[in-house]
């Protein structure tokens, strides 16, 4: 009779303690909001949660090279649209002067304040963002352009045809890339006052421009004649401009297509490991409602063992 009470008690015992074990899991569940709290819980589940979580990792990073992106190609942007409002200041003061009479001091005026814009206009092609000349290729640490006192500008970038290649690029989504840069002579380009004919681009329409105004005697008719490569020349960076907004937009739909797939493994993920809150308590109600039934017939029985000791 003895050894029949002594294996009850014991068996009894090991209940509450699992039923115990039990109580304390729904307690730390409904406090953590976790599901699963521990691998051997559930490990299909677990190897679930582990590989959504890298995902959304994996998502946060990409946002946040869509957000970078975005900045830099804004920070171009803004850059090319304070070049294009002086451009367009250029061709009003070209203008002016090739209407201007001989000898008139407005002639002089034009120059000067086609100088100052042009100094302007290097200054913005030196521009950086984040610590980084945004127009000088890979070689982000080097000043871009160099306007020396006789007029020359020089690149000092890395150049377009350089053969690694002058672009810095960021991982937006699996497999896709934006540049992040430009090169800065296949937009600006370089003048040389010794050697216009191997000048290129903007700036050797504004070195052009501005010999012609340093003419003696002016020349009126030449200067007219350059009014086409003003213009051709706010016509390119628009139309680089006009590239930008296109990757923005595809930056945009990036964006859209992440938040919504985060979304999504969000919700798959809520799904396995977050508590259903209200079935947690009830279970953790009847839980202790078992418990307390376990202790209450363990007392019984405890309290008889000791009468068959008298």
């Amino acid at each position: 009779m003895m050894r029949v009470t002594s294996y009850t008690t014991q068996t009894m015992l090991n209940n509450m303690t699992n039923q115990q074990n039990k109580l304390y899991e729904l307690y730390n569940k409904i406090n953590t909001n976790q599901n699963i709290t521990n691998i051997s819980d559930n490990p299909l589940d677990a190897s679930t949660i582990i590989r959504l979580n890298k995902q959304l990792s994996q998502i946060g990073a990409y946002s946040k090279n869509v957000e970078n992106a975005k900045t830099q190609i804004n920070a171009q942007d803004e850059v090319f649209s304070e070049i294009v409002k002086k451009m367009q200041r250029i061709n009003e003061l070209a203008v002016q002067a090739s209407n201007t009479p001989t000898g008139e001091e407005g002639f002089k005026a034009c120059l000067l304040e086609i100088n100052q814009l042009k100094q302007n206009i290097v200054d913005l092609a030196n521009t950086q963002y984040d610590g980084k000349y945004i127009f000088a290729g890979t070689n982000v640490t080097t000043k871009p352009f160099e306007l020396a006192e006789d007029g020359t500008i020089t690149y000092h970038g890395t150049p377009f045809d350089n053969t690694a290649g002058y672009e810095r690029s960021i991982e937006i989504s699996e497999g896709v890339k934006i540049e992040l840069n430009s090169s800065g002579d296949t937009i600006f380009g370089t003048y040389d006052p010794n050697d216009p004919a191997n000048s290129s681009g903007l700036f050797q329409v504004l070195g052009n421009l501005e010999a012609t105004l340093n003419a003696d005697p002016m020349d009126n008719e030449a200067v007219s004649a350059q009014l086409g490569d003003i213009q051709d020349a706010i016509k390119h960076i628009s139309e680089i401009q006009a590239t930008h907004s296109v990757t923005v937009n595809k930056l945009d739909m990036t964006a859209e297509l992440l938040d919504s797939n985060e979304l999504n493994l969000t919700s798959q993920k809520a799904e396995i490991s977050e508590v259903d809150l209200p079935t947690a308590i009830a279970q953790l109600v009847q839980q202790n409602y078992a418990l307390q039934a376990s202790m209450q017939a363990y007392s019984i029985i405890s309290n008889q063992s000791l009468l068959d000791y008298i």
